[in-house]
């Protein structure tokens, strides 16, 4: 993988940033071990050409750093301890306020209901730099969805708006496929007499928002008497394959009674690196 060979090139380098030193020549097959104020590292060492080398990302943790791949750049980072703290401090510092500022700045719209406005601070793309999310609620089904991303310079940049009304932004665990991190965000859409909940998996790639794919997951139809229906459905990524299921229930002008029987449907579509396709 091109991560573990740009981690193995910058090992040495990391050994000089960390203040471990070592003299060469050493030969390839004596065992080395290497001290840091009087105390023996447990990562693997090893000689090649007369240099030393060591899996970085292990001898990072070990020292209390960390790493990052920041796959957009085609960098890695290494983050010291008061770097760390310094981020977390900048991050910490960002309020409601700023972000309805960023977004009256930015956005696409002229006026925004700011004061139904809310938003996180999640790592999405695992570069170490934390994106912002955020949403508007501005009433049943009408709401906005943001997402910033923090520039080399510091400054948060919108890179993706749209009208999703979502009750919350609570992403959860990314789901993991080929090099990407996809989320599930769920739009809550409708009207009159009808309920639309819907999923869009979604993924950062060099700073920009990609949607994999979208599908409704619940909706409740009223609208007309004697044609009410609720479809009610769920999805799973196995193998880079999406399996969608879908059940649809006729139902009285209740809007409880199921009439007749149920009918479940599956679907399939496989990721062609940038989307599921059917």
């Amino acid at each position: 993988m091109q991560y573990n060979k740009k981690a193995r090139s910058l090992a040495v380098a990391a050994l000089l940033i960390i203040g471990i030193t070592v003299t060469p020549p050493v030969e390839a097959d004596h065992p080395l071990s290497v001290m840091l104020n009087g105390q023996q590292l447990k990562s693997q060492f090893e000689v090649n050409d007369g240099e030393v080398y060591a899996p970085l990302l292990p001898l990072a943790a070990e020292l209390g750093y960390t790493v990052n791949w920041n796959k957009q750049d085609d960098r890695i980072d290494i983050l010291t301890d008061s770097a760390r703290a310094n981020r977390n401090q900048l991050e910490a510092k960002i309020t409601k306020q700023q972000v309805a500022d960023w977004i009256l700045e930015q956005g696409e719209l002229d006026r925004y209901y700011v004061e139904g406005l809310s938003f996180e601070l999640v790592d999405l793309d695992d570069d170490g730099e934390a994106e912002i999310v955020a949403a508007i609620d501005s009433g049943v089904h009408v709401g906005n969805y943001f997402i910033f991303n923090r520039d080399a310079d510091g400054h948060y940049q919108l890179i993706f708006e749209t009208n999703w009304k979502v009750d919350s932004l609570k992403l959860g665990e990314p789901i993991h496929i080929e090099d990407k991190r996809l989320y599930a965000t769920f739009e809550q859409a409708g009207g009159t007499g009808l309920d639309v909940e819907v999923a869009h998996l979604w993924y950062i790639e060099q700073g920009q928002v990609v949607e994999a794919w979208k599908g409704t997951m619940k909706e409740m139809n009223a609208m007309l008497a004697g044609s009410y229906s609720l479809a009610v459905g769920s999805y799973r990524v196995e193998d880079n394959v999406l399996y969608v299921w879908n059940t649809l229930s006729l139902l009285e002008d209740d809007a409880e009674t199921v009439r007749g029987t149920p009918v479940t449907t599956l679907t399939t579509f496989t990721f062609d690196g940038t989307s599921f396709k059917e």
